[in-house]
This record gives structure tokens, C-alpha cells and sequence, in this order.
């Protein structure tokens, strides 16, 4: 079964999210919950689907501001919201504790949802997900000069190489075609919200199985900020992906997923 479907989170701002269950029926399922990137939607992440939902009711929601969600009031985006977005989308399936998979910021908004509610976690993955946006990564790149003054269209087909490789025109204009719902005001208020505090030392805070699934290299990320996540990770699961792209979990879906997969099948062992 595959819906979609809206919901009013406490702030009342409307949220979106895609929904796949193919599990048995007469059996519980676990939640897996999977939070797409910053310039994306729950597009980016169907792929995934046919490798987990026979075994896992998965929930894909638009993160506030991206895909089909509203981006909410200005004063409401905080890192407090976000953790509460995701913590009010459990409640909305009415489980007590979730397996969540961030890509990219993502990651970052489940990182800090599991900090400040580490009992909902049953697990955690963080797929090229760094704890924090360094300031200068963004810098770098004038990401928010050049999506002001281009759009966030033409910003993504000038850094796509980066993003999902050497992909096909095809794949290359689906991705950015699923960046729907982002526009450049709502990104000079979320980019900022990502880079205002690196919780990497916090990881350690965390007793719950972590995977780190990263592209070896990363275009986008110095290998030492993935290097430090490791030193603070209590349980970690570490998987490289040589050769993958920034948004590898678009890139190269199937064998993200089938990584996931085994992580999955390792914590349920236990």
C-alpha cells in the first residue's frame, strides 16, 4: 500500500509525507523513517522503497519548506521545530520508538531530533551527513548569494557534478526537478539554521546503534569532519561508498538501500 497524505503539526503548519507498507498485515512492523537532503522532497528517496517496505512500514516526509510542506511562520524555524516535526510524525503513526535514515541535512535534523529525544530512536543513519554545517562550507560556495540571485534551479544544474556525479541528463534534470517547494527565502533562513551549531562531540551522548554511510570522497565534505563524527560514535556501523556523489542516496539508491538494509537486519539481531 503506497499513500500520501498531509498533517497539522503543533504549530499548525501543514505537513507533508509519503507512506509505503507492503509488510504482512497481520503482523507489527516496525517505522523506518527517511528524511530526504536540504533542496529536495521525498522524491529523492523512492528508490529506496522496494528494498524496505515488505519488511518495514516507511514514512518519507518533506521536511518543513521543502517538497509539499508549508515552510511555517519565520519565528518557528528552529532546531527545536524540526525535532518536533519529526517526533509529532511518530506520534501520527503511534509508535513509541522509530529506525531514522537522514541524507545530508536530513542527517543533520535527525542527529539533533535523537539528542533531544533519545528515547524515540531505535536507531540512527546519517548517509554523507556531517553534525553541523560549517560556516564556511557555504561560504565556499556563495550558496546563498547564488541561489538568491539565480534560483534554486539553475543553482543545482551548475553544481550537480558534485551532487549525484556523472549521472544522465535524464537523472540529472529528475533531481532537480524534485527540489519542489524550496524557494530561495526559505532557504536564507534554513541554510544558517544547519550551520549555527556542530553537535559532533554530542554523538557520544547517544546509546542507540549509528550507522555512518559516506562517499569516499566527498566532493562536498572534508574527510576529517566525517573522521571526527567516528571518534565520538559509542555504536558505530561505518560504510564507504567509493566513487559515490554528495547525494548519493539519489545517486545510487539500491546499493544505499541495501547498506541500510543490513543495518537494519544487524539491530533487529540483537
Amino acid at each position: 500500500m503506497t499513500t500520501t497524505s498531509y498533517w497539522t503539526a503543533s504549530d499548525g503548519t501543514q505537513l507533508h509525507y509519503c507512506y509505503d507498507d507492503f509488510t504482512d498485515p497481520w503482523q507489527e512492523a516496525p517505522l523506518v523513517v527517511l528524511l530526504h537532503p536540504g533542496l529536495g522532497s521525498s522524491l529523492r528517496l523512492f528508490g529506496w522503497v522496494p528494498h524496505l517496505a515488505r519488511h518495514y512500514r516507511v514514512v518519507r516526509p518533506d521536511i518543513r519548506g521543502h517538497g509539499k510542506s508549508q515552510p511555517g511562520p519565520d519565528d518557528t524555524l528552529t532546531h527545536e521545530r524540526l525535532a518536533l516535526d519529526l517526533i509529532e510524525l511518530f506520534d501520527q503513526f503511534g509508535v513509541q520508538r522509530a529506525h531514522v535514515m537522514g541524507s545530508s541535512a536530513g542527517g543533520m535534523v535527525a542527529g539533533r531530533t535523537a539528542l533531544r529525544h533519545p528515547q524515540r530512536f531505535a536507531s540512527l543513519a546519517l548517509y554523507a551527513a556531517t553534525a553541523g554545517i560549517p560556516p564556511s562550507r557555504p561560504a565556499k560556495g556563495n550558496w546563498l548569494e547564488r541561489v538568491g540571485r539565480d534560483g534554486v534551479r539553475k543553482f543545482l544544474e551548475e553544481t550537480a557534478r558534485d551532487r549525484i556525479g556523472e549521472a544522465s541528463p535524464e537523472h540529472v534534470r529528475w533531481y532537480i526537478d524534485s527540489a519542489e517547494g524550496v524557494t530561495p527565502q526559505y532557504l536564507a533562513r534554513f541554510v544558517p539554521l544547519m550551520a549555527s551549531d556542530d553537535f559532533t562531540e554530542r554523538l557520544r551522548e547517544l546509546d542507540i546503534p549509528i550507522m555512518l554511510a559516506v562517499p569516499d570522497p566527498d566532493p562536498m565534505v572534508e574527510r576529517a569532519e566525517y573522521a571526527r563524527m567516528r571518534e565520538f560514535v559509542r555504536d558505530l556501523t561505518y560504510v564507504e561508498f567509493p566513487g559515490a556523489s554528495h547525494s548519493m542516496t539519489a545517486e545510487i539508491p539500491d546499493a544505499c538501500a541495501i547498506a541500510y538494509s543490513e543495518f537494519l537486519a544487524k539491530v533487529a539481531a540483537r
